[in-house]
């Protein structure tokens, strides 16, 4: 390894570190550590090798590439890649480095895996709201969503703020469009949306930072503008509506991220669509949903021949699992991971499943022995 190489490499590492630890210093608005240059379009055969994988595996749709990537391209084949700036590149045939070169990111990688999401919050027969929490929004007028408690007639709906309470009106659905004829929601202040069922009391949930905002009107000026850059790009609306998800979740607009993944799922069906909004659910601490969403996933990275694509989704479900207390499933999913990273050669993942494989059954061990 090259001296400026070792550096690219400490640096990223030590930015994802930062990241991780939930250091806001280094990217205050944003969200991911990483640069994310998308594949946005395959016709024919495009193959990735990583840095520091042995072999070169087919991608699909979705996969994120970085420096230090190579490319092969097959023959009568064709693919675009759109870069962390957003501009869209045509992939040369042959190998070759990816088509894009350093610049201001726009769109960062995003993986939900790496979030320790909170466990779920116990079923004691109060909603659980899905959205908006740990969000910020770019309307003031959101969706209120939450789950349905069985044999609930009734829901009432509040939002609490500073200087500001909402005892929302009765409902017998699972959410509520939020209205210029309700309170207004300023720019720049913490919201929690609360839910009781059956005239119950209402209860929080516990857990930090579950509650939302509206962003500043310069920021969202910025963010639309960005949004504007990926609508020209003309690509079909797929591939846009999925890139634009992925811009809101950059500046952690997670409820209106996957308010956009779910509307064009059904037309647009691919694994890379369901792994972002399963990871956007593990951002907010909803693992229960992030499982359906990542074993979406995972079948249609099988139809899609794309193994990192299926290791990322073992991967995550493993997360998954351990954060709900299934260590058997949790083991089942990192050898699924195992096995997939030693196909690719990707010898750095396959070190972390080893890892926390060994990890998983000593307190395994320690747990037995502890018994009486």
């Amino acid at each position: 390894m090259t001296v400026p190489t070792l550096s690219r490499f400490v640096i990223a590492f030590a930015l994802s570190i930062f990241w991780l630890l939930g250091n806001n210093l280094l990217f205050a608005q944003t969200d991911g550590s990483d640069p994310a240059n998308v594949v946005v379009a395959i016709q024919g055969r495009l193959s990735l090798k990583r840095y520091g994988w042995t072999n070169y595996v087919p991608i699909a749709f979705g996969t994120w590439l970085q420096e230090g990537d190579l490319l092969d391209l097959g023959e009568s084949s064709s693919a675009k890649v759109v870069c962390s700036d957003l501009s869209l590149h045509d992939v040369r045939m042959g190998i070759g480095a990816i088509p894009c070169s350093p610049s201001r990111p726009v769109l960062r990688r995003q993986d939900g895996s790496l979030i320790h999401a909170t466990r779920d919050w116990p079923d004691d027969g109060a909603p659980i709201v899905l959205s908006p929490r740990k969000t910020r929004l770019l309307s003031p007028y959101p969706t209120l969503r939450w789950t349905e408690v069985k044999g609930a007639h009734t829901y009432h709906v509040y939002i609490r703020g500073l200087k500001f309470g909402l005892a929302g009106a009765d409902t017998t659905a699972t959410s509520f469009d939020y209205s210029a004829k309700d309170p207004t929601l300023e720019p720049g202040v913490d919201y929690k949306l609360i839910v009781a069922a059956d005239g119950q009391a209402p209860s929080d949930e516990p857990g930090p930072d579950l509650g939302f905002s509206i962003v500043e009107p310069m920021e969202k000026a910025l963010i639309l503008q960005e949004e504007h850059q990926v609508e020209s790009l003309k690509l079909p609306d797929g591939p846009t509506q999925f890139l634009v998800a992925y811009l809101y979740s950059t500046h952690r607009l997670y409820a209106e991220a996957i308010d956009r993944l779910e509307m064009v799922f059904p037309t647009f069906n691919v694994a890379a669509g369901k792994r972002l909004q399963a990871d956007l659910y593990m951002k907010i601490g909803l693992p229960r949903q992030a499982e359906s969403d990542y074993l979406v996933s995972l079948d249609l990275s099988r139809i899609e021949n794309d193994k990192e694509g299926q290791m990322l989704d073992h991967k995550a479900l493993s997360y998954v699992y351990e954060l709900i207390g299934n260590r058997k499933a949790s083991s089942q999913q990192l050898l699924e991971t195992l096995d997939l990273a030693r196909s690719l050669g990707d010898d750095f993942t396959a070190r972390q499943a080893e890892t926390r494989l060994a990890e998983i059954k000593a307190a395994a061990v320690r747990h037995t022995a502890s018994k009486p």
